[in-house]
């Protein structure tokens, strides 16, 4: 081997040794940044874990779920949760957490579960088991206003799994469409079936507001509410009282006869009355109106409430400091009068948006996220 192949091999070797040393240090460098990478993303996903965390303890009672304004009250998914999955009975957690901010001095309430806008439906027994959560520590009484979505039976799934003492009172939703009424009346007569043993249904009303909107004849609503009669007391639930709730101004003689409790829905707001006269006003026009004329029947208030926003008429104006006004003088004052009623209502519902009257999704005691808006009065009622 001469000279200057050994020097060539001595340097081809160099050279390789040098490349090595360089492919390993890339190599080393390689790993350490892999290994950041990891550190990073382990270091978020317990952040996010932490937070989640955090979140549930300081607001409990929050959906996590979206919502939005729209025809059907907002995207909430299917869990497999709800009796259209084929699961009726679990939720998810049926612990109750006590809140210091809600108080049960509601006679009752108004409810309408999210996502309960037929065609596009989309509720769950989660989300309204977690509604039933916070409900159950404000009264003992709701009201739905219709049977579509499953609701019915998903509420009172809600209340048998959570051991809630609750009644509640059923709609059959009436419009002119007869798909409509006979959609909701098979819906009903489901639910009877499946939850009518466990006592928590109280009465079920044909129809709300069917007369003021002008939809079908009194006729015509007094003969199916005979009909839901007849058929409740064959399938031998004679204490199910079936009624129909309109505005007060539309009971007469014959809707008084033709009902077994008067459910009359009485606003204030719509008197044009400010705030600070709406339970007065509402207490008198109950009694000239419906209890004076009202054939010693039981008569309930089946609406009452104040808008929070976006709506004026004469002296009365939509506001939360104004809700809180009406519901501190009406809510004690009803209970220690014993007034029956139902307070409009549970939860703001934006699927009601309709250009010009955006005040009709304003009504709620909290927003749809479940934020209370006011203060609720410390009187509590059974």
């Amino acid at each position: 081997m001469d000279t200057d192949e050994k020097l060539w091999r001595r340097l081809s070797s160099a050279s390789k040794d040098a490349e090595s040393n360089e492919w390993l240090l890339k190599q080393q460098q390689k790993a350490r940044r892999q290994k950041i990478i990891i550190a990073t993303i382990g270091l978020a996903i317990l952040g996010a874990i932490v937070a989640v965390i955090v979140l549930h303890y300081l607001h409990p009672n929050s959906p996590i779920y979206p919502t939005g304004s729209g025809s059907n009250g907002g995207n909430s998914t299917d869990n497999g949760n709800s009796p259209s999955s084929g699961n009726p009975s679990k939720s998810n957690n049926n612990t109750i957490i006590p809140d210091k901010s809600l108080i049960h001095s509601f006679y009752g309430i108004g409810y309408t579960p999210l996502n309960t806008q037929f065609p596009s439906c989309g509720a769950t027994l989660a989300n309204i088991t977690e509604d039933i959560k916070i409900l159950s520590q404000l009264t003992s009484r709701i009201r739905l206003y219709g049977q579509d979505c499953q609701q019915a039976d998903m509420v009172l799934q809600a209340i048998r799994n959570l051991k809630v003492n609750m009644s509640v009172i059923l709609t059959i939703w009436v419009d002119s469409n007869m798909t409509t009424y006979k959609r909701q009346y098979d819906s009903f007569f489901n639910t009877l079936k499946t939850y009518g043993a466990d006592g928590n249904i109280d009465s079920v009303s044909v129809g709300n507001e069917v007369l003021f909107r002008k939809e079908i004849s009194s006729s015509d609503l007094f003969a199916r509410m005979a009909d839901v009669r007849s058929k409740v007391k064959a399938m031998g639930f004679k204490d199910i009282k079936v009624s129909t709730s309109d505005l007060g101004s539309n009971y007469d003689s014959s809707m008084i006869k033709a009902s077994d409790t008067l459910l009359a829905n009485i606003h204030p707001f719509f008197a044009g009355v400010p705030a600070e006269q709406g339970s007065n006003w509402t207490f008198k026009y109950f009694n000239d109106n419906i209890v004076v004329p009202g054939m010693g029947k039981p008569a309930i208030i089946s609406e009452v409430g104040w808008p929070t926003q976006n709506g004026t008429l004469n002296a009365s104006i939509a506001s939360v400091p104004n809700l809180q006004t009406f519901m501190d003088d009406f809510v004690c004052e009803a209970n220690r009068r014993k007034v029956p009623y139902y307070f409009f209502e549970a939860y703001d519902e934006p699927w009601k948006i309709i250009t010009g009257s955006e005040m009709e999704c304003h009504w709620g005691l909290m927003t749809v996220n479940r934020e209370l808006k006011v203060k609720i009065p410390n009187c509590p009622i059974d």
